[in-house]
Order: C-alpha cells, then sequence, then structure tokens
C-alpha cells in the first residue's frame, strides 16, 4: 500500500479511510507499547479497529519520511497533564518533524489524518440506533434545531454533530476535558463550522472544518487549526492495510 500513498503538499490535509481488518502480521509494524495496548482488548473487533488505524497511521507517515513504519516515531502528548505517569497518553504527535497526525475508528471504519498546515483532528462515527442519545453534549442551538427533525433523522443528525465536535476538540488537543456542549457548529444539512466556542472566542487560531464522506452508516468529520481560507482537505478512497 506504501507505494500508492500520495504525497501531503503544502497547506494540505490528506485523510485516509480503511475498514478495520484483524492480521496478525500486522502486529510487527507496531512498537511494543501499542502491541502491548493492543493485546489489552478484549473483543476482536476493537483489537482488528485499533491495529488497523495505528498500521495506518505508521504507513501514511512513513511514505512521508522515506521511513520503513516501524521506524517512525509516534508519542502521546496530553496539554492537561504535566505528568503522564507510566504510560503516556493524548494526541499522537510526530517529533522532530513539522507533520501533525490525528487517527480515529469506529464500527468497521478508521481514518487518518495527515497535515503540515497545523493541529488537526478527525472523527469518524457509526451512526447508533437513536436510542438514549446524549443531548446533554449539544449547546442550547443544536438541540434546537435536532428537535426539529423527524424522529428517524435525529440519529444521523446527533452524530453528525458529534464527528464535527470531536474532530475539533481533537484538534486543539482539549479532547473531553471541554464539554462539547460548549462548541455549537452549523446544523447538520449545513456545510460544516464552528460558530462559537462558550467562554473561549478564539479557539486559538481560526479552525477549517469539514465533513468527509465516510460511506453508509457512518459520519466524519476533521479540523485544522490555522488560517482556514488556506487549507485543502483531501479525502482518499478506502485503502486496504498492509
Amino acid at each position: 500500500m506504501t507505494a500508492d500513498i500520495a504525497p501531503v503538499g503544502p497547506g494540505e490535509c490528506h485523510v485516509w479511510s480503511a475498514e478495520a481488518r484483524w492480521a496478525p502480521g500486522l502486529l510487527d509494524l507496531l512498537d511494543d507499547d501499542e502491541r502491548e495496548r493492543c493485546a489489552q482488548f478484549r473483543v476482536d473487533g476493537a483489537r482488528a479497529l485499533y491495529l488497523t488505524a495505528h498500521v495506518l497511521a505508521r504507513q501514511v507517515v512513513g511514505a512521508q519520511l522515506s521511513l520503513d513504519p516501524r521506524e517512525v516515531v509516534v508519542v502521546p502528548v496530553c496539554k492537561h497533564c504535566t505528568d503522564p505517569g507510566d504510560r503516556p497518553h493524548g494526541k499522537p504527535t510526530l517529533p522532530g518533524t513539522s507533520l501533525e497526525l490525528s487517527l480515529s475508528h469506529s464500527g468497521q471504519r478508521v481514518m487518518v489524518a495527515l497535515t503540515a498546515a497545523g493541529p488537526v483532528g478527525v472523527d469518524v462515527e457509526e451512526i447508533t440506533d437513536g436510542r438514549d442519545l446524549p443531548l446533554d453534549v449539544l449547546s442550547v442551538p443544536e438541540r434546537a434545531e435536532l428537535e426539529l427533525l423527524a424522529p428517524e433523522e435525529r440519529p444521523a443528525a446527533f452524530i453528525r454533530y458529534w464527528a464535527r465536535k470531536e474532530a475539533v476538540l481533537k484538534a486543539t488537543g482539549d479532547g473531553l476535558m471541554v464539554e462539547p456542549s460548549a462548541l455549537t457548529v452549523t446544523g447538520p444539512g449545513a456545510p460544516a463550522r464552528l460558530l462559537e466556542w462558550r467562554e473561549r472566542p478564539e479557539p486559538h487560531l481560526p479552525v477549517r472544518l469539514e465533513d468527509l464522506d465516510a460511506g453508509a452508516g457512518y459520519r466524519a468529520a476533521v479540523a485544522v487549526v490555522g488560517d482556514d481560507d488556506r487549507v485543502d482537505v483531501v479525502h482518499h478512497p478506502l485503502v486496504r492495510v498492509g
């Protein structure tokens, strides 16, 4: 697959998608910590998602840096922790490079985003059946708009909101340390845009937010912190990892 990975140009954000795949031979491409984490998953599907996401990330980064995937160094960094403890966690970083990395997985789908344009966050979510939606993650305007929709339209619309918010929070490195309801994004039928971040009118810099086609049954979005008029998002067709 590596030969097919397009180079990420200046001002571009590339996103790759893949179906989760359990192939034990791919474990050799991970580092020791990743293999240990992978082994801790009790469910085969979760193990396959983790393996696919981290192998895909190593392959796309390795292709940009002319490195074997095994040589890629990925260091999780949490902006909220002064002492990460024995096991670092948080946003994946690529020390010694100008590249920014994000990865996400849900259901059977994996996504990896890579750019040098600014901090990036990607999120893919499988659409649920709509029961017990956690509406408290939505802002007041978002909830009001959701309630205008027919009941059968609400699950997909809610996931659209959630993927956009999660992409922004991953890009800024805040994650769920920030209440998602503090963010207001455009309605599910409108182009993706961050409208408001309560108590933080300017989240560092402008945010380029864009929906991605994740296929039937999924919603996805990518966010890049920086000059939102100068980021070109390139979403590649589904690839096979390995």
